[in-house]
């Protein structure tokens, strides 16, 4: 069983801004604490400052300015306390020659860009484990398993919301819980992820549905918030096929808008 605690910081270094905010946003969705360096000259800086309490994984991307991303390894892995903490590369390279090179200097996972949110979730899990705030998605792998299967006898559409908030919610997510229950159905179920996420199963809803649901509840909540959405069956047989495919959804959403963003700076 993989080891779980309160906190698990991560660095990513990659000098591609899109990048560092996508990796950044869905492994902070996850729980984790998320750091970011555009060089590697930024992420050593970055690692000696923060010498008392150890990143758990390093991310890096092979093709950095200056230093590239196996000159960065090598350094990181010359400082004994960082010999052990696992390093992964997020990296466009696919050749034999650059996964061998980077196995041989100490990285232990290596995956290709363009990447999906669920498989970058599935390597930094097996890399470092769960934080606390995964906690809850078994209840709400209970509770979607429950309502498709009631959509499976019916014969009818069910679909899932993933809803994210840019930031802290300083009104707390419970009351925004709350202020969407007041917006939607008796047999709508809002469910709180953790402090910044919450998610929606609406039954006998396709769609055409979802999106009016989103449209009357988006313009009410405070700060920005993004939705991934899922359908049963069109996006998933079971829970957990929902669960990924609205995960994706939502950090495509995201990095479309912070893509605008970057263009229109």
């Amino acid at each position: 069983m993989e080891e779980r605690r309160d906190s698990k910081s991560i660095l990513i270094v990659d000098d591609t801004a899109l990048i560092r905010l996508m990796v950044k946003d869905i492994l902070g969705a996850e729980g984790y604490d998320v750091e970011t360096a555009a060089t590697a000259e930024e992420a050593i800086l970055k690692i000696k400052s923060s010498k008392k309490e150890l990143f758990d994984l390093v991310i890096v991307d092979i093709n950095l300015p200056n230093q590239n991303g196996f000159e960065f390894i090598q350094k990181l892995k010359s400082h004994s306390e960082y010999k052990n903490i696992p390093v992964m590369i997020l990296s466009g390279d696919a050749t034999a020659s650059s996964i061998t090179q980077a196995i041989e200097i100490g990285a232990v996972e290596y995956l290709i860009k363009p990447f999906k949110a669920v498989e970058l979730v599935k390597r930094v899990v097996k890399l470092i484990g769960y934080t606390t705030k995964k906690d809850r998605y078994p209840e709400l792998k209970k509770l979607l398993k429950s309502e498709i299967n009631r959509a499976k006898r019916s014969n009818v559409n069910l679909s899932l919301v993933l809803a994210q908030c840019e930031g802290k919610i300083s009104a707390g997510i419970s009351k925004i819980a709350e202020q969407v229950r007041h917006k939607i159905r008796d047999i709508d179920t809002v469910f709180e992820i953790d402090d910044s996420n919450l998610a929606l199963i609406l039954p006998i809803t396709g769609a055409a549905g979802v999106a009016i649901v989103i449209k009357k509840i988006k313009d009410k909540l405070p700060g920005k918030w993004y939705f991934g959405v899922a359908t049963y069956s069109d996006n998933g047989k079971d829970e957990q096929e929902l669960i990924n495919f609205a995960r994706e959804d939502l950090m495509k959403k995201i990095s479309d808008l912070k893509q605008e963003t970057i263009e229109t700076k």
